[in-house]
């Protein structure tokens, strides 16, 4: 059965933001008040068949409360079981492994914008797809795999 992963920041949640950067590590109900990029009640409707995922590098646990906050908001289907956090700089195919005691095979899908947690990912047999967004376009082509610019899209997956 496919598993579909789900980066939130620049992937579901527009982060491009003034001083975003600056602020994401401190400020109080920064990740919550990040609008949704077009085609998030999509994405809403696939978390209804429990084969999506959500894994979101976060600095603290304030923000990981935000970004619940903002989960809650705009999927409000997605299954808490289902959402997992980790710190920046982690191996998201690790942290998924171990939590799920899953096996990562060419059958679990990470979408995200960014190109080392791709890579991390189809190191341990996922399949990473690039998410294209005007912030991250993939204009010097480091990412080879798959791409997505339109979240519905998604739905060619399931």
């Amino acid at each position: 059965m496919k598993k579909i992963f789900l980066d939130l920041d620049g992937t579901l949640a527009r982060f491009n933001v003034p001083n975003a950067l600056e602020r994401y590590d401190k400020e109080e109900g920064f990740f919550a008040k990040l609008l949704a990029y077009k085609g998030i009640e999509v994405i809403n409707e696939l978390a209804k068949t429990d084969q999506l995922f959500v894994i979101s590098a976060s600095p603290n646990e304030q923000a990981d409360k935000d970004k619940i906050i903002w989960l809650k908001k705009y999927l409000p289907n997605l299954n808490n079981n289902n959402i997992t956090f980790c710190r920046l700089g982690q191996n998201k195919a690790q942290i998924i492994q171990k939590k799920y005691n899953l096996i990562i095979d060419n059958k679990c899908y990470l979408l995200d914008d960014y190109t080392k947690n791709l890579n991390e990912w189809e190191s341990y047999g996922g399949t990473g797809i690039k998410r294209i967004t005007s912030v991250a376009d993939n204009s010097r082509k480091l990412w080879k795999g798959l791409e997505l610019k339109r979240l519905e899209d998604l739905k060619m997956f399931f």
